[in-house]
């Protein structure tokens, strides 16, 4: 270290066990706007300790300094210090221990190498703990996406001196924001022998005991939601909070904790309450994890029974707490035999209902203070409770420096415009002018007065304020390393059109993101829109190829995180059909609405029925849509008599498979006959010129199973017949509206059947129905519950 630095107010310690990791970044936050004697904004001195963890301290000092801006590499020398730290273990708990240690200040502060503090936290921290009187002031998380990270769970309300049980202080595991140096010595935790807090040798949870003391030792704790935050960098693919380790090592800190005589002397209350936690968190979120045998190792069964029985001896009774779900795993864990009874448990665990998620098996321990209910009761009344500066919905600050006002409340919109002055980011990672759901979704927004910007592929809508075009060639692959090692959250964000998008939209630009699909919902939340996130999902996403084992064994998960994590912060979500809608509920507890993939209304009437008679499909030409089939039966029938044709209008997304259906098209005869796809504002035109529109769609997996598409409502447009097949919500929709017949099956002779059938009938009738249904089943009528839902939270109105 060069230079003086006169005492300090506070000592942050960071430490490094690795060149790549980007240190500057933390130690750059905790140094801007330090003046030459150490001074940040607002006055407190602060010194950065970088604890150089196998490393050589120049070589780390060279490094740092290389990789800041010149203003900030300049204040280095005097309030910076690189000590190294020589010990042989690979756990974090050994260079923080030696950084606070060395402290002088009077407050303490940790970081990790990953992780930085927000503009102007460490000023403002020391400002509040002074004012207070704070032995240890917890500051407010956000990961780097935005999401903020709601621990601890305090009381609606409540920020200062808060209590273990009632604050649910067990749920703030991490001791982050700023630490009393006098009372972490009066607890006797920094002895002066080379020892510190922080449990050796830890490869991770070394801090678990170092948070439970400070909370449970009468010590005055205050939480600062309304500060800057400390920021969890999340991009990191190889951190260690994030990184794929044994059951064993995952666990080895709670159990280390279980050990403590002072943990067992502990008052009851609090006893129950840590039990609670550390079962429901770290022992059964561990269990719920590995889903497969593949996923355990030797021994670890043992391992998870003896912490469950180990918790429930620290707190008998303390299932009771328990939802039913967890409930059920904690005794399926018991009398587990194997890592397969293990696996087999994690995965009904996965099943579970909303309900089952939700309630406790006894009614009555729904209104324990450790009940998943009381949790979720306690949330819903701290959002609603005002509070300037406490972080909003999906973690959003309630002060935000991009926010833009609404025009005028929604009391003062114009009729029939109930979203003006508000603006909307629709996001989609696809070629929007050709994307028939995104451009209603513009469609109606705009109608609805709100200023929409856009952000896909291809050239702008008609009718959007701005368009941020995603350049072509800059598109989203999966890293399948990270996908491999479960790292999620690193694969979504190492994607490039998301890194893209995200450098160019100013987060609290929007009002409100209009998100499609799963692949833009981490990135919307990211946006921090001021009011909020509707989720439009197009497909069940987690079972979207699950013919396909490879897809289902590594993607699926993917998507099943990307669903766990992101739906339950979008303030409303909706998706195709009835039954999607259903299975998002049910897998994630969140509500789920259906706005169809209806077509707009055409004004068109019901042609005459031709002889012969002339069916239609349209779309994508793909082999796992079972076209052949459809073409299979048509001759079936035809060979039977039938006087038919079928016309194929379809789309080049398998060649092989177009050129298939081509030359059996070609030996048809003229029964047959395959066409280019046409532009969609000639569609219905074309389609009104013949009598039937037949979509057979085999359930090869649950989208196909469960699909309510666009041709459907097309054929209906069109004045058309319509022949699907017993895909229920399809079926559902044909029968109750008389608009055609519903194939007995997905095979040949199933087809055949309703072509004969449709042959024998009044095809006339089921056009004049189709007309009939136009109106109701519109676009006008289905996709207006966009604006609604929207409107419900963002303005306040039903």
């Amino acid at each position: 270290m060069s230079g003086a630095l006169p005492g300090v107010d506070l000592d942050v310690v960071v430490a490094v066990h690795d060149l790549s990791r980007p240190v500057e970044r933390a130690v750059a936050s905790a140094l801007r706007g330090a003046d030459l004697t150490g001074v940040v904004p607002d006055g407190h001195r602060v010194r950065v300790s970088v604890m150089c963890h196998e490393l050589d301290a120049e070589e780390v000092r060279r490094a740092v300094v290389g990789r800041l801006e010149e203003d900030v590499a300049d204040t280095v020398g005097a309030h910076t210090r690189f000590l190294e730290v020589r010990d042989g273990l690979g756990s974090p708990s050994g260079p923080f221990n030696a950084g606070l240690t060395a402290a002088t200040g009077r407050y303490v502060c940790i970081v990790g190498s990953d992780d930085w503090f927000a503009d102007g936290a460490l000023g403002s921290w020391v400002s509040r703990a002074d004012r207070l009187g704070s032995d240890w002031l917890m500051a407010r998380l956000e990961t780097q996406d935005g999401e903020h990270v709601a621990t601890p769970r305090v009381r609606p309300g409540r920020t200062t001196e808060l209590d273990f049980v009632r604050d649910r202080l067990a749920y703030r595991t991490a001791p982050l924001g700023l630490l009393r140096r006098e009372a972490l010595e009066r607890l006797g935790l920094l002895p002066g022998d080379g020892t510190g807090p922080l449990t050796p040798g830890m490869r991770t949870g070394g801090d678990v005991l170092l948070s439970l003391r400070l909370s449970t030792s009468g010590l005055r704790v205050d939480y600062a939601p309304d500060l800057p935050a400390y920021v969890i960098g999340t991009t990191g693919s190889d951190r260690i909070t994030e990184a794929v380790r044994p059951i064993t090592t995952e666990l080895t800190a709670l159990a280390h904790l279980l050990d403590e005589p002072w943990v067992v002397a502990l008052p009851e209350d609090v006893r129950r309450a840590l039990a609670v936690k550390i079962l429901r968190i770290h022992v059964l979120g561990a269990v719920r994890r590995r889903t497969s045998p593949v996923l355990w190792e030797a021994g670890e069964a043992s391992t998870v029974q003896g912490l469950v029985r180990r918790c429930l001896d620290l707190a008998p009774g303390v299932g009771r707490a328990l939802h039913r779900a967890d409930d059920a795993l904690v005794r399926e864990v018991a009398a587990a035999r194997d890592v397969d009874d293990l696996a087999a448990a994690a995965a009904r665990r996965g099943e579970a209902g909303r309900l089952d998620i939700l309630l406790t098996s006894d009614p009555l321990a729904n209104l324990d203070r450790e009940s998943t209910v009381r949790a979720h009761a306690a949330t819903a009344l701290a959002t609603a409770l005002p509070s300037l500066g406490r972080p909003g919905r999906g973690g959003r600050s309630a002060t935000r420096p991009h926010a833009r006002p609404l025009a005028r409340p929604f009391s003062e919109t114009a009729p029939g415009r109930p979203l003006d002055g508000l603006r909307v980011l629709v996001l989609a990672f696809s070629p929007l002018t050709g994307d028939a759901r995104v451009l209603k979704q513009v469609r109606h927004l705009v109608a609805a007065g709100a200023e929409v910007v856009t952000c896909g592929y291809g050239p702008a809508p008609d009718g959007v304020r701005a368009h941020v075009e995603v350049p072509a060639g800059t598109t989203n692959e999966l890293d399948g390393r990270l996908i491999t090692a479960r790292a999620y959250r690193a694969a979504y964000w190492a994607q490039a059109a998301t890194r893209w998008v995200r450098r160019r939209i100013t987060p609290g630009s929007a009002d409100v993101v209009l998100a499609n699909d799963t692949d833009t919902l981490p990135l919307a939340h990211a946006l921090r829109p001021r009011l909020g996130v509707h989720a439009d999902l197009h497909e069940f996403w987690p079972l979207w190829r699950e013919e396909y084992p490879g897809w289902k064994a590594r993607i699926g998960p993917y998507q099943e995180w990307i669903c766990r994590t992101q739906l339950p912060r979008a303030c409303s979500v909706t998706t195709v059909s009835d039954r999607i809608a259903q299975e998002y509920s049910r897998r994630f507890g969140v509500r789920v609405d259906v706005v169809t993939n209806a077509t707009p209304y055409a004004v068109l009437a019901p042609g005459a029925v031709g002889t012969p008679l002339r069916m239609v499909h349209t779309g994508a030409g793909l082999r796992s849509r079972a076209i052949h089939v459809m073409v299979e039966g048509v001759l079936a029938a035809a060979r039977s008599g039938a006087d038919v044709t079928l016309d194929l209008y379809l789309t080049l997304n398998d060649p092989p498979y177009l050129a298939e259906l081509r030359r059996a098209a070609e030996e048809s005869g003229g029964v047959v006959r395959v066409h280019d796809p046409v532009p969609y504002d000639q569609l219905m035109p074309t389609l009104n010129g013949y009598d039937v529109g037949i979509f057979v769609l085999p359930p090869v997996n649950f989208n196909y199973a469960n699909a309510l598409p666009n041709k459907v409502f097309d054929f209906v447009q069109a004045r058309l017949g319509v022949i699907v097949g017993p895909t229920p919500d399809m079926a559902d929709l044909v029968r109750e509206h008389r608009l055609g017949v519903v194939a007995e099956g997905f095979d040949t002779a199933a087809v055949r059947g309703a072509v004969l059938a449709a042959v024998g009938s009044d095809v006339a009738a089921w056009k004049e129905a189709s007309h009939a249904a136009a109106a109701e089943l519109s676009d006008a009528r289905q996709s207006r519950r966009w604006v609604e839902a929207i409107g419900g939270w963002a303005l306040g109105v039903d």
